[in-house]
């Protein structure tokens, strides 16, 4: 089991120099109250990669030259899975530390609840103004998609299995918060496993998802109706990259597995590399179709867990100069907040600009895109600095 957790683990070191053999031993694993800048870094790749996607990359010129360009973008989908191997790392982290407090569920759950909640309910809100307004409203003002979905799904979170059952997204202000249905199922299933079971279950357990997450999508994709939307949005399909970062978190708190990681940082970087080049195929697949619902979600989960490897280690100096970036760092502390809202004002500015120009028209659908998304990071520096940041505060007065 031990040699296990070395080949899947995952160490931490807030600096970047290497440890060879002979030298004094690695500093003890990380905490999850310790503040990782490289994480902020990859969190803020993750959001940096939907915008990407959603303003650009899923754009459809009629241009053949220009929609070829677009195609090295199209894997930018995949930010959300990024923030899935983050939220196992981080998750897992804090419930493995806190597992003997005698507050462990309560404190766990009033905080995730001052987190999402609020802001959450906030956009809910703002979409249920949807259905009051005039219907003879000029222009695309006026035309309001039907939400075949029952909002209530929305308020527990159980949207994601409603999108399966009736093949459908729903409205595309909302569509995003299929991964939050998913991150919410991940919370109530989580505390239980690591509060109940010890260590070597636990790593059983986890392995067992990642090796049956694969064969369980396949099954639902060539068996049931939908099954390809059910591959993306079901929290069981996308088990594997959130128990990849409970891994992570696991063998953070291993010394050994600390200093086996640390030793062989550069052997990591070519594994990453290696997965990153399988990828490239999967560029000119659909983000649900057959191959990539069965093998590609598994190999970007594994992908982005080698680049959470990278970013904690810091087993590429440029890497982690880059991860540290300022800017990069302040967006991924915006990226909650930028990723609810971003579809929303996205599709705010093309409606308004259809207002003078055809709403159709692939101008107002990309420049429509793009003012929309700074619309959005400059709601969410406001939200983060008077909204969001104070329930956070508030959250974490309560303790383990």
């Amino acid at each position: 089991m031990a040699a296990l957790h070395r080949v899947i683990g995952i160490a931490y070191d807030n600096g970047i120099e290497q440890i060879d053999a002979g030298e004094s031993p690695a500093p003890p694993p990380i905490k999850s109250s310790a503040r990782i800048p490289a994480l902020d870094g990859l969190r803020g790749v993750a959001i940096l990669l939907v915008l990407l996607c959603h303003s650009i990359f899923e754009f459809h010129p009629t241009s053949r030259v220009l929609s070829s360009m677009l195609v090295v973008g199209r894997l930018t989908w995949s930010g959300v899975d990024l923030f899935f191997v983050l939220s196992g790392f981080l998750i897992g982290g804090i419930l493995l530390d806190a597992k003997a407090s005698p507050h462990y569920f309560k404190t766990f759950y009033v905080r995730r609840a001052y987190r999402i909640l609020p802001l959450y309910a906030v956009v809910l809100a703002l979409f249920s103004l949807r259905y009051i307004a005039p219907h003879n409203s000029p222009g695309s003002l006026g035309t309001f998609s039907y939400s075949s979905i029952p909002w209530a799904s929305y308020a527990t979170f159980t949207q994601n299995f409603w999108m399966v059952m009736l093949g459908t997204f729903g409205p595309g202000a909302l569509a995003a918060t299929w991964s939050l249905a998913v991150e919410e199922q991940f919370y109530i299933t989580i505390p239980l496993l690591i509060k109940r079971v010890d260590r070597s279950q636990l790593v059983l357990a986890l392995v067992s998802i990642v090796l049956l997450a694969p064969a369980l999508r396949t099954f639902l994709n060539t068996f049931i109706k939908h099954g390809e939307l059910a591959c993306y949005v079901l929290m069981p399909c996308r088990a594997d990259a959130l128990s990849l970062g409970v891994l992570c978190a696991l063998v953070a708190r291993s010394g050994r597995d600390w200093e086996f990681l640390l030793a062989r940082r550069s052997a990591l970087c070519w594994i990453t590399g290696l997965l990153f080049a399988g990828l490239i195929p999967f560029s000119f697949l659909r983000d649900k179709s057959t191959l990539m619902v069965t093998i590609g979600y598994s190999l970007l989960a594994f992908f982005y867990t080698g680049c959470l490897l990278i970013a904690i280690t810091g087993a590429n100096a440029t890497i982690q100069r880059v991860l540290c970036n300022r800017s990069l760092g302040q967006l991924g502390v915006l990226a909650y907040c930028t990723y609810l809202f971003h579809l929303p004002l996205m599709e705010a500015a093309r409606r308004f600009i259809g207002l003078r120009f055809a709403y159709s028209s692939e101008g107002v659908q990309f420049f429509g895109g793009l003012i929309g998304v700074l619309f959005t990071l400059g709601a969410a520096k406001l939200s983060w600095k008077f909204f969001e940041k104070p329930l956070l505060r508030r959250g974490h007065s309560f303790r383990y």
